[in-house]
Protein backbone atom coordinates (compact mmCIF):
# COMPACT_ATOMS: atom_id res chain seq x y z
CA UNK A 1 0.00 0.00 0.00
CA UNK A 2 2.85 2.13 0.79
CA UNK A 3 3.78 2.10 -2.93
CA UNK A 4 1.12 3.39 -4.29
CA UNK A 5 0.18 6.19 -1.65
CA UNK A 6 3.68 7.19 -2.64
CA UNK A 7 2.18 7.11 -6.55
CA UNK A 8 -0.30 8.58 -5.68
CA UNK A 9 1.06 11.98 -4.21
CA UNK A 10 3.88 12.02 -7.17
CA UNK A 11 0.76 12.42 -9.58
CA UNK A 12 -0.41 15.76 -7.57
CA UNK A 13 1.40 19.15 -9.40
CA UNK A 14 -0.26 21.27 -6.12
CA UNK A 15 0.00 21.15 -2.84
CA UNK A 16 -3.42 20.17 -1.04
CA UNK A 17 -4.50 22.65 1.84
CA UNK A 18 -7.35 21.09 4.65
CA UNK A 19 -9.97 24.07 4.76
CA UNK A 20 -13.56 23.61 5.49
CA UNK A 21 -15.21 25.99 3.63
CA UNK A 22 -19.64 26.35 2.94
CA UNK A 23 -19.94 25.71 -1.27
CA UNK A 24 -22.10 25.25 -4.15
CA UNK A 25 -21.80 23.19 -6.67
CA UNK A 26 -24.39 23.78 -9.69
CA UNK A 27 -24.49 21.47 -12.75
CA UNK A 28 -26.81 23.08 -15.68
CA UNK A 29 -28.13 25.88 -12.86
CA UNK A 30 -29.40 22.76 -10.35
CA UNK A 31 -27.28 23.79 -6.88
CA UNK A 32 -25.84 21.84 -4.40
CA UNK A 33 -24.54 22.83 -0.91
CA UNK A 34 -21.71 21.16 0.22
CA UNK A 35 -17.83 21.60 1.66
CA UNK A 36 -14.70 22.08 0.21
CA UNK A 37 -12.71 19.67 2.44
CA UNK A 38 -9.01 20.38 0.96
CA UNK A 39 -7.92 23.09 -1.86
CA UNK A 40 -4.98 23.60 -4.07
CA UNK A 41 -4.29 25.17 -7.21
CA UNK A 42 -5.61 22.70 -9.36
CA UNK A 43 -8.69 21.95 -7.59
CA UNK A 44 -10.57 20.85 -4.61
CA UNK A 45 -11.89 18.11 -2.59
CA UNK A 46 -15.88 18.75 -1.95
CA UNK A 47 -18.24 16.26 0.06
CA UNK A 48 -21.59 14.93 -1.47
CA UNK A 49 -24.88 16.21 -0.89
CA UNK A 50 -27.14 13.14 0.16
CA UNK A 51 -29.14 11.92 -2.78
CA UNK A 52 -26.92 13.55 -5.41
CA UNK A 53 -23.74 11.98 -7.12
CA UNK A 54 -22.34 13.85 -10.16
CA UNK A 55 -20.71 11.42 -13.03
CA UNK A 56 -17.15 12.17 -13.66
CA UNK A 57 -16.02 14.72 -16.39
CA UNK A 58 -19.62 16.52 -15.36
CA UNK A 59 -18.72 20.35 -15.74
CA UNK A 60 -20.30 21.85 -12.73
CA UNK A 61 -19.74 25.53 -11.61
CA UNK A 62 -18.41 26.22 -7.99
CA UNK A 63 -19.63 29.59 -6.16
CA UNK A 64 -18.25 30.10 -3.16
CA UNK A 65 -19.68 33.27 -0.50
CA UNK A 66 -16.92 35.95 0.45
CA UNK A 67 -17.79 38.44 2.97
CA UNK A 68 -18.00 41.96 1.85
CA UNK A 69 -16.78 41.10 -1.91
CA UNK A 70 -18.01 39.82 -4.89
CA UNK A 71 -18.46 35.76 -4.80
CA UNK A 72 -16.26 33.55 -6.25
CA UNK A 73 -17.10 31.53 -8.87
CA UNK A 74 -14.92 29.00 -10.66
CA UNK A 75 -15.84 26.77 -13.68
CA UNK A 76 -14.90 22.82 -12.68
CA UNK A 77 -14.66 19.44 -14.37
CA UNK A 78 -15.53 16.33 -11.75
CA UNK A 79 -12.22 14.12 -11.70
CA UNK A 80 -13.60 11.48 -9.79
CA UNK A 81 -16.08 10.18 -7.27
CA UNK A 82 -15.95 8.58 -4.01
CA UNK A 83 -19.01 7.24 -1.86
CA UNK A 84 -19.61 11.03 0.23
CA UNK A 85 -16.72 13.49 -1.72
CA UNK A 86 -15.87 14.11 -5.40
CA UNK A 87 -12.58 15.59 -6.68
CA UNK A 88 -12.83 18.69 -8.99
CA UNK A 89 -10.32 19.93 -11.56
CA UNK A 90 -10.38 23.84 -11.94
CA UNK A 91 -10.45 24.48 -15.78
CA UNK A 92 -8.25 26.34 -17.40
CA UNK A 93 -7.30 30.17 -17.33
CA UNK A 94 -9.09 31.14 -13.79
CA UNK A 95 -5.83 32.06 -11.96
CA UNK A 96 -7.10 35.25 -10.30
CA UNK A 97 -10.18 33.99 -9.24
CA UNK A 98 -8.54 30.36 -7.72
CA UNK A 99 -5.72 32.64 -5.72
CA UNK A 100 -8.74 34.55 -4.81
CA UNK A 101 -10.93 31.12 -3.46
CA UNK A 102 -7.46 30.01 -1.60
CA UNK A 103 -7.16 33.32 0.13
CA UNK A 104 -10.46 33.51 1.58
CA UNK A 105 -10.27 29.96 2.35
CA UNK A 106 -7.37 30.24 4.28
CA UNK A 107 -5.20 28.45 1.90
CA UNK A 108 -2.47 30.86 1.61
CA UNK A 109 -0.35 32.08 4.53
Amino acid sequence: MRGMETAVLEKRRHYRHNVLCAVIVAPNGHPHEGFILDLSEGGARVDLTPGWTPSQDMTLRMSFDVPDSDAITLETRVAWVAIDHMGLLFQPDQDAEIERLMEAAGALH
